[in-house]
């Protein structure tokens, strides 16, 4: 039998999301046995990208991790949300950075001899530091509330959220997949840390705690006209349409499609995910009860096959398609006729926003 390695450290300022996702995938490996070679031979990755990828040196496209879920029997669904939080966190992270840098307190040989007023404190959230893979675990105040199975957040202990030393509070998460929180997790793997790692990143600006006495993030009333007015702003399908791009923004949000819907119903910049604007600020509802101003989301397979539509209006009294708003691959934002959903054992369904009003009547 051979020995295994300790596996290497994953590097410094990981995000906690790619940190979780990274330490399952390796347990998942760990338990089946399979070496970076058996990988290779059964996958279409070099085993050298296997290493890069799970020392966290690079980071790991989606459909490797649905192979090697496919290769140990992990549950797929599960870990493509993991990998799409995980990557709405890397590719956050910089921009984090970027504002804890600026608002980093004034050191004294900075500080204007004149000025006698403490600085504010820091707010910025400061980065952990890389433990092992096996003994890597979340911090105590991210997981505080996170239920056992299927439950909703409690509230957070005094003090829990506290730097030991520094006295600095780390910056409040504000989205929780409760849901997949649920699941039950493969041997060996994160544990009730997936909790805490099923996050929107924070947005600049947005409160920092969620009001008391409620389960899901807060968002603003909207009435159905004016979420199909919101989404018209883009041009769809016209010459000043907004180009599709994942890593870009407009107007502070993202231009790919969960960015688009975002800004339609006015929720927070840059907008959720579609794995988190559909369990956070919507509930499915059969495609059948459709109104003007409600979703159309398919969240499962990689970002390459994700998608989200505003829902605009029926096609015609035998409901056999729709007209609906888009932000399209390729194309960028487009009005166009759809059917999807409206198949048996499709992976497209209807979801109703959680603050979308009725529009008056009269």
């Amino acid at each position: 039998m051979s020995r295994r390695r300790t596996p290497t450290p994953l590097p410094d300022g990981t995000p906690e999301a790619v940190r979780i996702l990274l330490t399952e995938l390796r347990a998942l490996k760990e338990e089946s046995g399979l070496d970076l070679r058996a990988l290779e031979r059964r996958t279409h990755a070099s085993r050298s990208s296997w290493g890069r990828w799970l020392s966290g040196e690079t980071w790991i496209p989606a459909d490797a991790v649905t192979s090697l879920a496919d290769l140990c029997g992990a549950d797929a669904r599960r870990l493509s949300v993991l990998w799409e939080v995980a990557d709405e966190a890397r590719r956050s992270a910089p921009a984090a950075a970027e504002s804890a840098s600026e608002n980093r307190p004034v050191s004294p040989s900075e500080t204007p001899a004149a000025a006698t007023a403490p600085d504010e404190p820091n707010h910025a959230e400061s980065a952990d530091r890389a433990e092992p893979a096996e003994h890597a675990e979340p911090d105590r105040a991210e997981l505080v509330g996170v239920p056992g199975v299927g439950g909703e957040l409690g509230p957070a202990e005094p003090g829990a959220g506290e730097l030991s030393g520094g006295g600095r509070t780390r910056s409040r998460r504000l989205l929780f997949l409760g849901a997949v929180a649920g699941c039950t997790l493969v041997a060996g793997s994160a544990g009730v840390a997936l909790g805490a790692a099923l996050q929107t990143p924070p947005v600049a600006g947005a409160a920092r705690e969620r009001p008391s006495g409620t389960a899901r993030p807060a968002a603003k009333g909207i009435s159905r006209h004016e979420v199909l007015v919101r989404a018209q702003a883009w041009h769809p399908h016209g010459a000043k349409r907004v180009p599709y791009d994942q890593n870009a923004g407009y107007h502070g949000y993202r231009t790919d499609g969960s960015g688009y819907a975002s800004m339609a119903l006015g929720l927070p910049k840059p907008g959720p995910n579609s794995a988190l604007l559909e369990a956070s600020y919507c509930r499915r509802i059969p495609m059948a009860s459709l109104l003007p101003g409600d979703l159309v989301i398919k969240a499962s397979g990689g970002a390459d096959v994700r998608e989200v539509l505003v829902f605009e209006q029926w096609t015609g009294p035998d409901r056999r398609a729709y007209w609906a708003y888009q932000q399209r691959r390729g194309y960028g934002t487009d009005h166009l006729v759809r059917r999807d959903g409206l198949a048996s054992g499709s992976d497209h369904h209807g979801c109703r926003p959680l603050n979308v009003q009725d529009d008056p009547v009269g």
